[in-house]
């Protein structure tokens, strides 16, 4: 289970890349674009050197929104609320956004390419991320393709909702 919610923590790093420290004056650049898509990879690996994880995804932000896909998990995310939601486990977990604070860049840089590096520390895991293809869509994204429907997912599906 430590596993995977790293897991899940980390298809969140492509995102808040933007919004720590050295990468403020990005996030801010990114948001007055509109909306932005972009592809993202990650490797983490332990303390011991271990790769414990190697995905690739796509992001969309849109303002204070976003939505990453990544493997098995899709996350959203209206600027208010968290939806984590991994379709191999079959279990949705909402939240409120402020949930994963603890993170935190210790390096982030914007190479040539105009591709974003970044190096994270979540639960003793080292986190690195690439983002590349960013691109602007033609149009925006509705309000609705940064949250997830409840009864859209099969009805086996596990919720649990931490805004209460």
């Amino acid at each position: 289970m430590k596993k995977i919610t790293a897991i899940l923590f980390a298809c969140t790093l492509a995102v808040c890349a933007f919004a720590q420290d050295d990468a403020v004056t990005l996030w801010g650049e990114l948001k007055k674009q509109g909306a932005l898509t972009m592809d993202f990879s990650l490797k983490g690996t332990d303390t011991d050197g271990v790769v414990v994880t190697n995905e690739e995804g796509k992001a969309y932000l849109q303002g204070d929104c976003y939505r990453i896909e990544c493997g098995d998990m899709l996350i959203c995310c209206d600027s208010k609320s968290m939806w984590l939601y991994n379709s191999a486990s079959g279990e949705l977990v909402i939240d409120y956004d402020e949930a994963l604070p603890f993170m935190k860049a210790t390096g982030v840089k914007k190479d040539q390419k105009g591709n974003v590096n970044a190096t994270y520390v979540a639960d003793d895991i080292t986190f690195k991320v690439k983002v590349s293809n960013m691109t602007a869509p033609a149009a925006g994204y509705g309000k609705e393709f940064f949250t997830i429907d409840e009864n859209s997912l099969p009805e086996d599906v596990i919720v649990t909702d931490l805004r209460d």
